[in-house]
């Protein structure tokens, strides 16, 4: 009889500890999938919820620039109350695709403030839709739901302070879209540069609503200019960087974009230029994340609308 009571004490115990974890306690399932990377002293990077999030962590809760995709909301919701046991008080955008804003109705609902370009808010109003693109099809994305679009707009630039951060963020016109932002963490010197920027290839140009090449070299510029060589750069998507890192970046986009607009005053053809594949031998050994024909499409536009 005393054998059995022991047991069954021991199964309510073990069965309590690991239901009801201690406060402190932060080994969630969710953050062992998906690790917390801390890149300075309060400032954090999660990678793994379709882009790359950053986190600003201290005694006036959570700020974190872009909230991932719709269907991850939850689940990053639950890593980052699993990591820091904080709420989520703003939630800055660097534009407003759905990899990089589809999470804001989720923590809009939960209390958190949206903060993004006047542009980003006109485009989460619509449909976003673009055509197939060199055979690739993106899905079309209805207007969002009032909770999900910034009650922060700003058309210029914007300065906020929280957790004893200094934060500027740069609107970039017409670069990967026309909605694209740079925040720049002054202390910490770190930048999340959304993304123009794709330390693991090519970026997209998305021409149908306000992207541009050279928006997208403006926007590199930009970045350089308020860099140093300390400076921690985020991508929007890819591993971190920093600015000799941007500035390869850059090179490799302008002769790119050179090689397309070289066979463009030639008078080739987009499935000509496809054919000549002017992407070729940049980004040796880092294979393009996306399709490397999708930004010389993008460029051929551009030069196609001049």
């Amino acid at each position: 009889m005393k054998n059995i009571l022991f047991y069954w004490i021991m199964v309510l115990l073990f069965t309590c500890l690991f239901a009801y974890p201690e406060p402190g306690y932060t080994q969630h399932k969710e953050t062992k999938q998906y690790p917390v990377q801390e890149i300075r002293d309060g400032i954090y990077l999660i990678g793994a919820f379709g882009c790359n999030i950053a986190v600003s962590e201290g005694s006036d809760g959570l700020l974190i620039v872009d909230s991932g995709r719709e269907e991850s909301a939850e689940t990053l919701d639950s890593v980052l109350f699993s990591s820091f046991k904080l709420p989520v008080r703003y939630v800055l955008n660097t534009h407003n695709h759905y990899d990089h804003a589809g999470g804001n109705e989720k923590f809009s609902k939960d209390g958190a403030i949206i903060a993004g370009h006047s542009n980003c808010r006109k485009q989460m109003s619509k449909e976003w839709s673009v055509p197939e693109i060199v055979g690739i099809q993106y899905p079309t994305i209805p207007p969002y739901p009032e909770a999900a679009l910034p009650k922060i707009c700003f058309t210029d630039s914007l300065s906020l302070h929280f957790n004893g951060e200094t934060i500027h963020a740069y609107h970039c016109p017409c670069a990967h879209s026309d909605a694209d932002v740079v925040y720049h963490f002054k202390n910490a010197n770190v930048v999340h540069a959304g993304d123009f920027f794709l330390s693991n290839g090519y970026p997209i140009i998305d021409n149908f609503h306000g992207g541009s090449f050279k928006g997208i070299i403006h926007a590199i510029d930009l970045v350089l200019s308020i860099c140093n060589d300390q400076t921690i750069i985020i991508p929007g998507h890819g591993e971190l960087s920093d600015r000799e890192g941007l500035l390869e970046y850059r090179s490799n986009l302008a002769e790119t974009g050179k090689r397309i607009e070289k066979l463009f005053n030639e008078g080739k053809t987009l499935e000509e230029v496809l054919e000549a594949n002017p992407a070729r031998s940049l980004f040796s050994g880092n294979p393009s994340w996306l399709p490397p024909k999708l930004f010389v499409y993008g460029v051929y536009r551009d030069l196609s609308k001049n």
